[in-house]
């Protein structure tokens, strides 16, 4: 009966240890300490982030060439981001 007190205790120790360090892991880490491929997947996750919370209106005017897949235009487009709607949806 002790022994099973203290394997849950040993486990429960465990398991905290390894998320605290996990934890101080990724508070502690600079931006200079960051890999190429580190820097670029968290600059691509925080513009997809971003980019959710916009929407892009506009209009295009322009023609489609003749016997070709080529379309000559013009866009115009605005691009309106809300981003403190999104926190207050997902809060």
């Amino acid at each position: 009966m002790a022994i099973r007190i203290y394997m849950k205790i040993i486990l429960v120790l465990l398991f905290l240890t390894q998320t605290l360090l996990a934890y101080t892991d990724q508070d502690d880490k600079k931006v200079s300490d960051l890999t190429v491929q580190e820097l670029t997947e968290t600059v691509r996750s925080i513009v997809q982030e971003s980019i959710e919370k916009c929407v892009v209106a506009g209009t295009m005017e322009g023609r489609a060439v003749p016997l070709s897949l080529k379309v000559e235009g013009e866009v115009v487009a605005k691009m309106t981001c809300n981003f403190d709607e999104s926190e207050t949806e997902s809060d």
